[in-house]
């Protein structure tokens, strides 16, 4: 399992970072690897790098935001099973549909705590392959 936190802030990259680690703890989830990027930029060098199952993606970032690598990891069919998994400030329905639309799989509005982030994550990865 291979994830990806992008975020400007060190600090909710470093957070959830930790929250994802306790929570792909155990057998079912042998081998994890997370990856940080502070802005889009970042974020799509290392899906050029990494096979990426998760990204935990911030809206408002500098240089290229959520959205945009939102559209830009939706635009290449190499990255269609990649689940994205919002997690902005950005919170209005307007935002949540839109980028549901776009091909965003989860939102999670900040600021948000270990439970919201379970919950997100089971439901994401209720579909995806174990050991």
């Amino acid at each position: 399992m291979n994830i990806l936190i992008v975020d400007d802030s060190k600090i909710v990259r470093r957070v959830l970072s930790n929250t994802v680690q306790r929570y792909f703890k155990g057998p079912e989830w042998p081998t994890l690897n997370v990856f940080e990027a502070e802005d889009g930029n970042f974020a799509m060098d290392q899906m050029k790098k990494e096979e990426i199952d998760i990204v935990l993606l911030d809206w408002n970032m500098p240089n290229m935001n959520g959205e945009q690598v939102v559209e830009a990891i939706r635009a290449d069919k190499k990255w269609m099973k990649t689940r994205i998994i919002m997690a902005t400030t950005e919170g209005s329905k307007e935002n949540v549909l839109k980028m549901i639309k776009k091909g965003a799989n989860g939102y999670m509005v900040k600021p948000f705590n270990e439970e919201a982030i379970f919950k997100t994550l089971d439901t994401i990865t209720a579909r995806m392959p174990k050991a």
